[in-house]
């Protein structure tokens, strides 16, 4: 039932952005995207830095949490200077707790997240280049997993592969902090389609 619900709310905010967007973008030199994709959470407890590096970098799938609605949507408005913020919606189920090994009993928690990230192009640094716009990201959000609500601090990376002149592929991976020691952190890394929106030659994303 909860996964409906936030099946429900993730196409309702797509479809008045949509249509907000429409009535916008005449005057908004094409500075705006959405997209749509799958996301795959980590659960994880706090244990100091090291700790979150390992388990970042240990290479397992087997504590990745992809079940039920696993939808996340977002848009993203280029403010200057390679600078952009992105307001995304995820949902997920959590079955597969801190610490899970196969075989453990799994949980059924639901997993809800709205967050706000500023984006950082790193073309800017690198050099423009007309398909590949790797990023850097920082910002805040709220999660609900199962009964318990937290507002999150968090840190990213990710990149847009562009296939046309506005459609792309995009994949984002964050780590989401709860500065309260008891709290849940997570792992989240998202893929899926990026479109521009109203594409216009006066507008370059990347600037």
């Amino acid at each position: 039932m909860k996964d409906r619900i936030y099946i429900k709310a993730l196409l309702l905010f797509t479809i008045v952005f949509l249509v907000n967007n429409t009535l916008y973008s005449q005057d908004a030199d094409d500075n705006w995207v959405a997209g749509i994709g799958i996301n795959t959470v980590d659960i994880r407890t706090p244990k100091g830095v090291s700790g979150i590096f390992k388990d970042y970098a240990n290479g397992s799938i087997e504590d990745l949490n992809m079940s039920g609605a696993f939808v996340r949507v977002f848009v993203g408005k280029y403010l200057k200077k390679g600078v952009s913020i992105q307001l995304s919606l995820s949902a997920n189920k959590i079955e597969k707790g801190f610490n899970y090994s196969e075989g453990d009993p799994l949980l059924d928690d639901s997993f809800f997240a709205i967050d706000t990230k500023l984006k950082y192009d790193l073309n800017r640094l690198i050099g423009d280049t007309a398909w590949f716009d790797p990023f850097v990201l920082a910002g805040a959000g709220y999660s609900k997993i199962g009964d318990t609500s937290n507002f999150n601090l968090a840190a990213g990376w990710g990149f847009n592969v562009w296939i046309s002149r506005s459609v792309g592929i995009n994949l984002q991976s964050d780590y989401n902090h709860n500065p309260q020691s008891t709290a849940t952190d997570y792992f989240q890394h998202s893929i899926g389609l990026i479109f521009k929106l109203s594409f216009s030659p006066r507008f370059n994303w990347r600037g």
